[in-house]
């Protein structure tokens, strides 16, 4: 019974040593939930700040993330880049409309 118990606890050893080091970051559906309809300062205290912000025009930002995501249905590949469409609401600010994994 000894070494069954022991032969167990190594198998389940190894089987999450073989699993470290795939997923970083946070699976697609869930950055998806923290981002969605949030204003610039929420994103940021939620996910962090991106690698780079581009305004595409006067009324849209561009933020893009590296490393930032994961892609849970294929493998946990962790994607190269997480970018956040931003546009301005009625009020005024910016928000969070669209999320484009790549």
């Amino acid at each position: 019974m000894k070494a069954f118990m022991v032969t167990a606890a190594c198998g389940i050893v190894l089987a999450l040593a073989g699993c470290s080091g795939q997923v970083g970051g946070t699976a697609r559906g869930l950055f998806i939930g923290y981002v969605t309809d949030k204003t610039e300062e929420e994103v940021i205290a939620k996910v962090g700040k991106p690698v780079s912000v581009d305004p595409a025009t006067p009324t849209t930002l561009r933020w893009t993330y590296k490393k930032k995501t994961f892609d849970p249905d294929n493998q946990s590949l962790v994607d190269n880049e997480t970018i956040l469409i931003f546009q301005k609401d009625a009020s005024g600010k910016f928000k969070v409309v669209q999320v484009i994994f790549g």
